[in-house]
Parts: structure tokens; sequence; C-alpha cells
């Protein structure tokens, strides 16, 4: 399984940037004039396309030069795009009816097609709350142009072709800018509503930066939102374990000083491929002064709140007390409710965070019927897998043998090995 990272730290993204970067990802084993010849020959037919999918033969244009650059130390495509077309204010019908029409000029997955309407649904979604207006109502105006059509169903295109719908995608958090950015709606501060609308909506991770700039445009926010939407991923703050291939960048139009205007993407390998791996934190806070009482039910309530573990540790504080450590684990997201939970339940003042990347054998329960003194249980079975898809433990569920245990009269060790023997023949 291929695993992908975008690096949108530095300078955000933009919709011609993420084409950009994926053309650089696109025939990236050739030699640099045959790979270019290539990359002009598939923008070029795109262009066409698209063109003919909106109806314009006779009244559009785009022309799209590729052009190299390598930029303090960062090396990519940036694509320099000519266009001309009528003036439109476009709704979502009619754009559908584009992309439908796009559908039938190039031949392209189910993801690739749902990819491709997600993004423009997002934006329309997206422009409608920044507005106030029903979703039937709104219309785009910048974002209603060719160049937002090439944008996205160019990265739908060359997304399909890598096989990038099927890999792994990492999400670092994104630049979002500051400053003001000025379109037909009049001057606003940076980030744009409609960018606002999809970062919450789609839970993009971001920050400002340190370019004060617009970093993340609508077209860049869609084309994010829409591939996280499409293919498994996770939001991480630090890149992942991962063997790394290949490193592309797409370039924007502006030029920034000392700050390379990139988007990057590193495609590669990890042990995701052989091994679930999900990023986690653990709070911890030492108790020198707490009951007992106190820590066990504050245990049980974290557990009971989706804590993904709970676990005591005894350790010697100063002027050698005996005490507890908690240990937390949980998402990254979920911290600050459970270091809350702690700090109102504990006589602890403060919390430690650490995030850390965990790494697992795949897993599922699955459910069986036993017989155990002539009478049947249903009883769970927590299974894992080694990286050959073979079975590395199983293991019954205590809940499930204490039952089997208060019905039969069984002991607990009798039961588990019963239990283990009539697991073993079902798997």
């Amino acid at each position: 399984m291929k695993s992908l990272i975008i690096d949108a730290q530095i300078a955000g993204a933009s919709g011609d940037m993420f084409l950009s970067a994926l053309l650089a990802l696109y025939q990236a084993d050739e030699k640099k004039t045959v790979a270019d010849k290539k990359r002009q020959q598939l923008i070029d037919d795109l262009a066409t396309k698209i063109i003919q999918a909106a109806d314009l033969q006779d009244e559009a244009t785009i022309i799209v030069k590729i052009q190299h650059k390598n930029l303090h130390a960062i090396e990519g495509i940036n694509l320099q795009i000519k266009l001309s077309e009528p003036h439109r204010h476009l709704k979502i019908p009619q754009v559908f009816s584009i992309i439908d029409k796009f559908f039938k000029l190039q031949q392209l997955s189910e993801k690739a097609q749902t990819f491709s309407k997600k993004a423009f649904e997002i934006l329309f979604e997206a422009e409608a709350k920044a507005h106030g207006e029903s979703l039937d109502n709104v219309h785009l105006h910048e974002a209603g142009s060719l160049d937002t059509f090439l944008d996205v169903l160019g990265a739908a295109v060359l997304l399909d072709q890598l096989g990038l719908f099927d890999a792994f995608i990492y999400l670092l958090p994104v630049a979002i800018g500051s400053g003001t950015v000025t379109f037909s709606h009049g001057t606003l501060p940076v980030p744009a509503p409609a960018v606002v609308e999809i970062v919450k909506g789609y839970q993009i991770p971001v920050y400002s930066g340190s370019i004060k700039s617009e970093l993340l445009t609508p077209t860049g926010a869609i084309l994010i939102a829409s591939l996280m939407n499409t293919c498994k991923n996770s939001v991480v703050k630090n890149y992942p374990y991962i063997t790394i291939e290949k490193s592309v960048a797409g370039f924007g139009t502006k030029e920034f000083e000392k700050t390379p205007n990139a988007l990057r993407l590193i495609l590669g390998s990890n042990l995701e491929s052989e091994h679930p791996q999900e990023e986690i934190s653990i709070i911890e806070t030492n108790l020198d002064d707490c009951s007992g009482e106190t820590i066990g039910f504050l245990s049980q309530k974290l557990l009971e709140m989706g804590a993904k573990d709970v676990y005591l540790t005894p350790i010697y504080m100063k002027k050698g007390r005996p005490g507890t450590m908690i240990s937390v684990l949980c998402l990254p997201k979920d911290v600050g409710i459970f270091a809350a939970e702690i700090m109102n339940q504990t006589s602890t003042i403060g919390v430690r965070i650490i995030n850390s990347n965990k790494i697992m054998l795949r897993r599922e329960i699955k459910e069986l019927q036993i017989k155990v003194k002539e009478k049947n249980f249903k009883i769970r079975a927590k299974i894992s897998y080694n990286e050959k898809g073979e079975i590395a433990h199983f293991k019954p569920e205590f809940d499930d043998i204490k039952h089997i245990t208060e019905q039969t009269g069984l002991t607990i060790n009798d039961v588990v090995s019963i239990a283990r023997e009539e697991i073993k023949k079902k798997l």
C-alpha cells in the first residue's frame, strides 16, 4: 500500500500547486525530456476535453506551459496557465453537467469520479454557508472558471493514473496565511469565509504560518478535503515513520522572499503497509495525596469516556512518599477532555502530554458459538493477525468467560481452556 504525505506547512496549497505537484510525480522515473513531453501531452489533452465538456470550443482557450523551478533547494514544477473564456456564473447543476460530460470524454475510476464531484460539492456548500444562501441559489464567481475545472479534474486524472486513490494519505498542518485578500466580494481578512467553512467542515488542521498572504485558497482546500474524504487518511503533526521513494513539489505563481511558494508531496511506504498505525497522546500525572477510591473511580470514568487505555504505576515521590502515576492513552483531539477530567477529579494541578505513534497488529472481534457442558454459548474472540495475514494471537472475551462460568459452575481456568480449544477449531 502506497503512502502519500501532503506537506503544505510552509506555503499552504492552491489548485495549481496541487496539480503541479501531481504532474511532477507523473512519469517521475522517466528521463526529464521524455517525462515533460508526456506531461505536456496529458495536460493539453485535459484542457481540450474540459473546453469540450463546457461547450466552449469556439469561445475559450486554455494554454498550459510546464516550467521547472529550483528555489531555496526545493525543486519542482510550476504551471503557467493562460485562460480566455466568457464570464459565467455557474450553479451546481451546470457544474455537475460539465463534469458528467468530461467523464464521457475521459475514462476515470469510480473513486476519481466521486472525488471530482465531492470537491465541487464541498465548494458549493462552503459558498452557501459563507453567503447565507441555499445550495440551489449559490453560484460561483472566480471559482467557476475553467481554471478550477482544470485543477480539480486534472488532479482526479493524475491521482487515478498514479494509483493514489488507494494510497494512505497523511496530512500535515496546512499554512493558511494572514493579511487580506481581494476578490469579487471585496477585500476580506485571510482566511476567506469559504476557506474557513471548508477547513471547519472537514477538520483540516491549519495555522497562520510565517507568510503574510493568502496561502490556502478555496480550490486548494477542496482538493485536500475531497481527497481526505475519498481515501484512508490520518492527520499528523509530524512526519510518520516512512521510507521515502519520491519527493516532489508544485510551485504557485506568487513568489516570497527566502521562502519557496511550494506544496510538497512525499510518496513512499511505511509500516502502515504491514501494520495499522495510529497517532496517540499519553496524558500523565503523579499523585501522592489522593485516595485509592478516587483513583479507582477516575480510572473507570476515563475508560467510560472513551480513553483507549488507563493504567496506574506505583511510584515514590518527594520525601519518600508513595504515590501513583496515572497514564491515559487517547486520540490527540481528545486531550483537552481527558486532561480536564483528571484535574477536576483529583488534587493535581497539571498534567504531562506526550505525543506518540502506536503500531499495532491488525485485529478483529468475531462472535462464535461454543458448547460447554452440553450447553451452547455465544462468545466473542479477539483475533490479531501478522503482516502475512496469519493469526498471531486469539483470546476469548473475559466478560463472556465470566458469564459461562456463572452458568455452568466450572472454574474460570476450566472455561478459558475449553473456550480456547473450541475457538481454535473454528478459526
